[in-house]
């Protein structure tokens, strides 16, 4: 995992702890939590595109080192492709390993939108009960 990766995941984390200590049924926690829902979904869309960026770059390098690898060695078709893609195994691996990460993320991007939408639904609500309150008060 790279470094901004890392910082990302870091905030995330702080965000998500922020989170699970507020409650969902006070109004004023709900601005909170609308807000904090808001910070992270623009993270995980960052950490969606870093790790888009990761795959593709493996691809590239993968990509480069099999067509390298072709070039230099001697011998049948056979031969030259098996020992590029003996080379080029572990950066396969790195390469799914990214495209998980950014399945991941973009699977949080949309559970987090879901939720947030479900937190400003709640909290108009909310707001609706107490002007209806208030109006009857009055």
């Amino acid at each position: 995992m790279n470094e901004k990766i890392q910082k990302r995941v870091d905030q995330l984390t702080e965000i998500f702890t922020n989170i699970k200590q507020l409650d969902n049924n006070e109004l004023a926690h709900l601005y909170e939590l609308v807000s904090l829902h808001n910070e992270a979904l623009f993270i995980v869309g960052d950490l969606s595109s870093e790790a888009l960026h990761v795959r593709d770059t493996a691809y590239l390098e993968r990509k480069r080192i099999y067509a390298e690898t072709i070039l230099n060695e001697s011998g049948t078709v056979a031969v030259k492709e098996a020992r590029a893609e003996m080379k080029i195994s572990e950066l396969r691996t790195y390469e799914a390993d990214a495209n998980s990460m950014h399945s991941k993320y973009k699977h949080m991007y949309e559970s987090l939108h879901h939720r947030l939408i479900d937190l400003r639904q709640k909290r108009n609500k909310l707001e609706d009960e107490l002007k209806t309150i208030n109006d009857r008060v009055s």
